[in-house]
């Protein structure tokens, strides 16, 4: 049974999924990247490029959205229509993020909306119906049966593999539910002009909660009591497994600055002795599995196949944990025989099986190595929290100044109830920049009821410390106050 923490009062908010007191999954959203995958836009056709058949939408961000021929409802009923067939220049439409943009590109969109429950996807211009691939082909039918007599013509449903153990009335009500939202939904982009968003899917609480079963979720702990509320609201089924904690992170078994820490090393140590280096490159995911040096040499054989599949469970664990996703190569281990290569690729396999994000194994190649893909859903931790280390050659990661920025607002947060009217901080110039440009200082101090003062007379060796908690009349008796040597914020 999964422990699921929500921290979402600061400006960087966290997603902790635990089970059998171990960290699992992890979701850090930040305001500047938030990925805008499953969000509604009522959108503007701005320019139709008949070359590429596609057209350029405006949904409201700084680069056109990128809207392909085959995205459009039409055409999956017509697909000999050109787009200039489908839509026009200066038309209102529906669209939805598919991709976020990167670099120079814009998001690539989608007409064809999804609306996602716990079980149900709900298709209102589907005109399709989609099981998953790991419902048996009996129930599969049954699940499309049942689609056709409860659906018109235009929509359609993809049926989650938790589908397949429901009764018909709760298949129903879920169904009935995303109807009713779509009807919403389809009031507000009638009344606006575009664009404009209709409805945000956020990774934090929605997509993190869609990912588990009712009965997979022990407890849901919030740090906000209006998002208790919220999640009580839209989630039904965790009515009575939803709480509220002020102190979230005493909860966890290690803080959220541990866990940045862990998630920066690329090392993990397995049981025996032996280890697994994770490298993220821009290309690919590189895994590399090296053995014990201490195993004697006639059990070197067990060792190796026994250390594959111990690194095999592990590195499923890390790729959850860690976020990461694209190509990735393992190498693990080299072994004499067949037999031993698949038991490994067995175990990867089922220790990938309840994975929410779709990977495919593809087994060893001839030299040795196994190829796998996990779709892409949103930036690696890796890449979200930490920078390249300037002292270790470029080889390794640190925490970034972002970070420490977002971490000081937490450490500051756990202060709100301190009967003292002023906080300094000796913080480093560069996670000094990196605060103000990225927390809310008035909302912050608001929270807190402090004053709040940075040292500027000095280069930290640390990336912040708090050097003063007390009151006005204290502070002023100290001598960086009295030399001048501190900024209020």
């Amino acid at each position: 049974m999964k422990r699921i923490y929500l921290q979402t009062l600061p400006t960087e908010e966290w997603g902790v999924v635990m089970e059998g007191g171990s960290i699992e999954q992890v979701v850090v959203e930040r305001p500047d990247s938030k990925s805008l995958v499953g969000n509604l836009y009522k959108a503007r056709i701005v320019n139709i490029e008949t070359s590429l058949q596609a057209a350029f939408v405006d949904f409201g961000q700084s680069k056109l959205g990128f809207l392909k021929k085959n995205e459009c409802p039409e055409s999956r009923r017509n697909p000999s229509l050109p787009i200039e067939k489908l839509v026009h220049e200066g038309q209102a439409i529906w669209v939805q993020v598919t991709k976020d943009a990167f670099d120079e590109k814009g998001a690539q969109l989608t007409a064809n909306i999804t609306l996602p429950g716990m079980h149900l996807v709900y298709l209102p211009f589907g005109n399709y119906h989609a099981v998953s691939k790991k419902v048996d082909d009996e129930k599969r039918n049954r699940l499309k049966e049942w689609a056709k007599e409860n659906t018109t013509d235009e929509e359609g449903i993809i049926f989650r593999t938790s589908s397949a153990t429901l009764e018909d009335s709760h298949l129903i009500e879920e169904l009935s539910t995303l109807q009713k939202q779509w009807t919403t939904l389809q009031a507000k982009f009638e009344s606006n002009k575009p664009p404009v968003l209709v409805w945000e899917d956020r990774d934090i609480p929605q997509r993190l909660l869609r990912r588990f079963p009712d009965q997979a979720v022990e407890e849901v702990v919030v740090d906000d009591t209006k998002l208790v509320t919220s999640i009580q609201k839209q989630f039904p089924h965790l009515r009575e497994k939803c709480r509220w904690s002020k102190q979230i992170e005493e909860e966890l078994p290690v803080t959220i600055p541990q866990l940045t820490e862990t998630i920066a090393q690329p090392l993990v140590k397995l049981d025996g002795g032996a280890e697994i280096r994770i490298d993220q490159t821009e290309a690919m995911v590189v895994v590399d599995v090296n053995t014990a040096k201490n195993t004697k040499r006639s059990d070197k054989g067990r060792s190796v196949v026994g250390t594959n599949i111990q690194a095999a469970s592990e590195i499923a664990k890390q790729l959850k944990l860690r976020n990461l996703s694209g190509m990735i190569i393992i190498d693990f281990i080299g072994m004499r025989n067949d037999k031993d290569h698949q038991q490994v690729l067995e175990k990867l396999k089922k220790s990938l099986y309840d994975d929410p994000v779709r990977t495919e194994v593809y087994g060893f190649t001839k030299l040795g190595l196994v190829e796998m893909t996990r779709k892409r859903e949103g930036r690696s931790l890796l890449s979200t929290l930490t920078e390249r280390c300037d002292s270790c050659n470029g080889h390794g990661y640190v925490p970034s100044a972002h970070s420490y920025a977002y971490q000081l607002e937490r450490e500051l947060l756990s202060y709100s109830n301190y009967d003292q009217d002023v906080i300094v901080m000796e913080v480093r110039p560069d996670v000094a920049q990196a605060f103000r440009q990225k927390i809310d200082v008035n909302v912050l101090k608001s929270t807190l009821y402090k004053d709040l003062y940075f040292l500027n007379n000095r280069v930290s060796d640390v990336p912040y410390k708090i050097r003063f908690i007390g009151d006005e009349e204290t502070l002023q008796k100290r001598d960086f106050y009295q030399q001048g040597s501190i900024d209020r914020l």
